[in-house]
């Protein structure tokens, strides 16, 4: 009975082995090509619905936004203008002196585009697991190299910042009270779009949409800041700065719809639009702005 068990367990280890090998053979000799490349499929315009932000300056971390939610758009007006905006509302910041908000309407006018035919990457998978041992995410991702049209946009952009928080003013060993910090301004720059859509099938027969779309740009802040700073109450100095600058990038991972999926749902990341922007804010310093949003509705 025992050398029957032994055999049977020997059978099933082995017959495991040759499907795992089997399997890894196959996935290794799957190759995968181009047969579409389209970059008219994006959808270039975007309504996000922020339900992560996070807004901070270094040099003034009282006045740090941990929780913003709001909206983040791109909207086409036609092929050579967009409307690109950001309003958050701060649900829990540091320290509060009225309502803290970050509001960014503004105008991107294109003056150039071209299109190119190079190598673009295409997301095979994604997985992220929890290392319960180590207690920590560890994340692992395939992909390969296809060639299509990368098409490229440089726009001249400009609009308001408008950001209302606190300030925490020190000088040497001198705390001044948290007071109100209010940003109104304008900006004023120069942006870079880049997108490609693709149809990609793979040695079986399967086919997949793969598309990105992602914005660069840097900026210059013109911000006159002016606070009256007090010392318990009582009347201190004034501080003054004007300028600042940013650079910043927004990445939308699926940039196209479930029509130009195959009629495949696009799952709640696919949605996803992550927005990165860091730069210097007058009487803050170094400040970094961040934040998710899911798309709503694609353009």
């Amino acid at each position: 009975m025992k050398r029957f068990i032994f055999t049977l367990i020997t059978f099933i280890f082995t017959l495991i082995t040759i499907v795992m090998f089997a399997t890894s053979l196959s996935y290794a000799q799957r190759t995968y090509q181009s047969i579409l490349s389209d970059p008219s499929k994006v959808n270039e315009g975007y309504i996000g619905l922020t339900y992560f932000g996070v807004d901070a300056g270094f040099g003034n971390t009282s006045g740090a936004s941990v929780l913003s939610v709001g909206a983040d758009v791109l909207y086409p007006i036609n092929d050579k203008i967009k409307i690109d905006g950001v309003a958050w509302y701060s649900l829990f910041s540091l320290a509060k002196e009225g309502p803290g908000f970050l509001l960014n309407p503004g105008v991107e006018f294109t003056f150039r585009s071209k299109t190119k035919r190079q190598d673009v990457p295409v997301l095979l998978s994604f997985t992220t697991e929890t290392d319960w041992f180590k207690g920590e995410q560890v994340s692992a991702w395939s992909s390969v190299t296809l060639p299509g049209d990368m098409k490229t946009d440089y726009a001249a952009r400009g609009g308001l910042y408008l950001r209302n928080s606190a300030l925490e003013y020190e000088e040497g060993t001198t705390f001044y009270d948290i007071t109100n910090l209010f940003h109104a301004g304008i900006y004023a720059g120069i942006g870079r779009n880049q997108q490609y859509y693709l149809h990609v099938q793979d040695s079986d027969g399967n086919r997949f949409a793969a598309g990105r779309f992602l914005r660069t740009y840097v900026d210059v802040l013109i911000l006159p800041t002016t606070v009256d700073l007090e010392l318990s109450g009582t009347p201190a100095k004034e501080v003054s700065e004007t300028l600042g600058w940013r650079l910043g990038a927004a990445l939308q991972l699926v940039p196209f719809t479930k029509e130009n999926n195959f009629d495949r749902k696009i799952g709640f990341f696919g949605n996803m639009i992550w927005r990165l922007e860091f730069g210097q804010r007058p009487l803050e310093g170094f400040f970094v702005t961040t934040g998710l949003s899911w798309a709503l509705k694609k353009l």
